[in-house]
């Protein structure tokens, strides 16, 4: 009886309902996601409010009353819409007053933009084996959405590919994978197929004239040796395709003066791209001064 006195008794308190935004306005699009819940005073009698709690009612909120702030920044004055929150508060309550006087909102035009697909592959070979190159049938992906969130992508990756022990060529198709804060960004597709071209192998190697770049005027260098070997792998498919004047070693003797070295470090400069790794010897190089 003294619950029953008790919950027939009117009280003031504070309701939280989820939030359904319409009337957006024409050629608009929400750049980022709005506020989702939104604190109310309510009056009503106490079987009201406990029902109420267990309530799974939206408030509706028009947009049409937006006031812009700035380019894509927006504010909603909620005093504007009391009317229709009160239509949506449940049975046998009273709206006091929303405990928010405004709502933000970045709002933006629906736009487009074309970013390169990177694949995310963690292959492991048969030893003795490597790619000799992949290949997509689709290297770029259009995106349309939000503008302000196309922005902050600069790339599209594809889902992880694992594989072990790989010895053979093989097709596969990749799903796309797009960034979780993406908001609202949609893709023209959603898989890319890649061709893996596998090869087995080889090593070899031959030997490079040195080229000494840097040398002050009047000044003449013997390096000892005047050539290195350049040792490198290259899959038994394109092993003839290497030869020794696809590769340029440099030595810089203002890189010598600068670290105060008393010999010269042969780098490369240029390399065939068909190969897969490469390394020089010796890596130090004797000189002679003669002016």
């Amino acid at each position: 009886m003294w619950m029953l006195i008790n919950l027939s008794k009117k009280y003031t308190s504070k309701i939280v309902y989820a939030i359904e935004y319409k009337d957006l306005p024409q050629n608009k699009i929400l750049q980022e996601e709005p506020l989702e819940k939104i604190s109310v005073t309510v009056e009503g009698s106490g079987f009201n409010l406990f029902a109420a709690s267990f309530s799974t009612k939206k408030i509706f909120l028009s947009l049409d009353k937006l006031v812009k702030k700035a380019d894509n920044d927006f504010y909603l004055l909620t005093g504007s819409q009391e009317e229709q929150i009160q239509k949506r508060l449940n049975s046998g309550l009273s709206l006091v007053k929303v405990n928010r006087d405004s709502i933000y909102f970045k709002l933006g035009t629906l736009a487009s933009k074309k970013v390169p697909v990177k694949l995310d592959l963690n292959l492991n070979y048969k030893l003795g084996y490597g790619v000799e190159s992949v290949n997509l049938n689709q290297d770029s992906i259009l995106l349309s959405g939000p503008e302000l969130q196309l922005n902050k992508i600069e790339y599209i990756k594809t889902k992880q590919l694992t594989l072990q022990e790989i010895s053979e060529d093989f097709n596969v198709d990749l799903n796309i994978e797009l960034p979780k804060e993406a908001t609202g960004v949609k893709l023209n597709l959603e898989k890319v197929k890649a061709e893996i071209l596998v090869d087995k192998f080889t090593e070899g190697s031959f030997e490079v004239p040195i080229k000494i770049i840097g040398i002050p005027k009047g000044t003449e260098l013997n390096t000892f040796p005047k050539k290195v070997k350049v040792i490198f792998k290259v899959g038994l498919k394109n092993y003839q395709k290497i030869t020794e004047d696809l590769f340029e070693i440099v030595c810089d003797y203002k890189r010598t003066k600068k670290d105060n070295l008393q010999y010269l470090v042969p780098e490369i400069k240029n390399r065939p791209e068909l190969i897969s790794s490469v390394r020089i010897t010796p890596q130090r190089i004797d000189f002679l001064i003669r002016k």
